[in-house]
């Protein structure tokens, strides 16, 4: 076998498997992700993102240190995050009577339940999806 032939024969099998970047089966493709708030990376909180049609799904994922990996289709979307801190100093009674330290939700609801984020899905192109959530 040729050398250009087997060169054309790799590439084809890792489009085929995947490899090239392309949706699955199903027409969902998987990213990696990164959500700052105020330049800190959100350290447990949620990220939705919704398609601009009823025909897409609706898609969530866990935010961890700042990081997350969602199974997407393609397309215009509008994001939600949702995260939530402890209150300094404030403590409210646990199931078991406990002091438990308050937890309150600190991302604006222009990023979730009012969400003015939104962002565009291209496959091949997209990469890593980065959200730098800011107060002002």
């Amino acid at each position: 076998m040729n050398s250009k032939l087997a060169a054309g024969t790799v590439v084809l099998m890792m489009l085929l498997s995947g490899c090239g970047g392309g949706t699955d089966p199903e027409g969902f493709v998987q990213l990696p992700g990164e959500v700052t708030w105020n330049g800190e990376p959100i350290q447990d909180g949620m990220i939705i993102f919704r398609g601009s049609d009823s025909s897409e799904r609706n898609v969530a994922a866990p935010i961890t240190d700042g990081k997350f990996i969602v199974k997407i289709q393609p397309g215009k979307k509008t994001v939600e995050v949702t995260a939530m801190r402890e209150v300094p100093g404030k403590f409210g009674v646990g199931p078991s009577g406990e002091q438990v330290p308050l937890t309150e939700a600190y991302i604006p609801a222009k990023y979730n339940t009012a969400s003015e984020l939104t962002t565009e899905i291209v496959v091949p192109g997209t990469e890593t999806l980065q959200f730098a959530l800011q107060e002002n």
